[in-house]
C-alpha cells in the first residue's frame, strides 16, 4: 500500500500546487543568485540570498531533497552582508531538527519555509523569527489565502491537511467523532470518507494507466482490485478545512473556519 498511496500525494500535488500567492509575501529588497559548478570533492550547488528590511535569508541548495542549509542573517544599519557560502559570525542557521525544506516567503518579521516534499496532499510549512526560531509549523493545501499583518501580530488563512489516528471508512462514526474532536471542527459536519476514498483509488487507477498507455476500463477495474487487496479503507483517514491562525507573541491560535471539506486515505 505505501507504493500505491505515495503516487496518491503525486497525483494531489499535481493538481494542487502548495506555493503561496506572490501577492501574500513581502517582495525581497534584493536578491542575488550564485551556481557553483560540479567539483571533485562538492556537487553542482546554488546559493541564494533574498534581502529584506531588517534580515537576508539564505539557502544552499545542493540538488538533494531539501535544501542543504536554510539561515537568516540580521541586518546592521545600511550594510548589506555579503551572499556567500561560509557562514557569517552573525548568521543564524535553521536547525534540521526544527525545520528541513525550502524558503517559501518573508512576511514582515515571519520567515517561512516549505516543506522539502508533500503529504497526504498537502504541503508542511514553517514559520521562523529572524533569529531562526520556530514559531508554527502546519500543512496546508494548496497556497495560503492571506497573510495579514497588525504590528506583530500575522494572521493566516489557507484550508489545512489533517490527518486523523482511524480510518473512518473502517471504524465509522467512534473514528469520526476522535478525528473531529482532535482537529476542532463540528462532528455534525461529517464528509463522506468512504466516497473520498474511492475518488482517490480510482483517480489513482487511471494514472496508472495512462501511465501504462493503456486506456481500456478493464484496466481502471484491475488496478482497483489491487488497491481493494491492499485495504485502502484500512489507512487513516484525512480531513481538509479551512482555518485562521494567529501568531505573534503567545501561543499560536488556529481557528476553524469550516466544517470538513474533504475526506481521503493517508499516504
Amino acid at each position: 500500500m505505501k507504493l500505491t498511496l505515495a503516487a496518491v500525494a503525486i497525483i494531489l500535488l499535481a493538481t494542487v500546487q502548495a506555493h503561496a500567492a506572490d501577492s501574500v509575501f513581502d517582495p525581497p529588497l534584493d536578491t542575488k543568485t550564485e551556481v557553483f559548478a560540479e567539483a571533485k570533492d562538492s556537487p553542482k550547488t546554488t546559493l541564494t540570498c533574498r534581502y529584506y528590511p531588517h534580515f537576508m535569508v539564505k539557502q544552499i541548495d545542493e540538488g538533494d531533497i531539501g535544501a542543504d542549509q536554510l539561515s537568516i542573517i540580521p541586518l546592521s544599519g545600511d550594510a548589506k552582508p555579503p551572499c556567500q557560502q561560509d557562514n557569517l559570525p552573525t548568521e543564524k542557521v535553521v536547525k534540521p531538527d526544527d525545520w528541513t525544506g525550502y524558503f517559501k516567503g518573508v512576511r514582515g518579521d515571519f520567515v517561512f519555509f516549505d516543506a522539502e516534499d508533500g503529504v497526504n496532499g498537502g504541503l508542511g510549512f514553517a514559520v521562523f523569527t529572524p533569529d531562526a526560531g520556530k514559531l508554527f509549523e502546519d500543512s496546508a493545501q494548496g497556497d495560503l489565502e492571506s497573510a495579514r499583518l497588525n504590528g506583530g501580530t500575522l494572521t493566516l488563512r489557507y484550508t489545512r491537511s489533517f490527518a486523523g489516528a482511524c480510518s473512518e471508512p473502517q471504524e465509522g462514526a467512534k473514528c469520526w467523532e476522535q478525528i473531529a474532536a482532535a482537529a476542532g471542527i463540528d462532528k455534525a459536519a461529517k464528509p463522506d470518507c468512504a466516497a473520498g476514498y474511492a475518488k482517490l483509488e480510482r483517480a489513482n487507477a487511471q494514472s496508472y494507466c495512462d501511465q501504462e498507455g493503456d486506456k481500456g476500463a478493464a484496466c481502471v477495474a484491475n488496478h482497483l482490485k489491487e488497491f481493494e487487496a491492499q485495504h485502502w479503507d484500512e489507512s487513516p483517514s484525512v480531513v481538509t478545512y479551512r482555518v485562521e491562525t494567529i501568531l505573534g507573541a503567545g501561543k499560536p491560535m488556529v481557528k476553524p473556519l469550516s466544517g470538513a471539506l474533504s475526506c481521503s486515505p493517508a499516504d
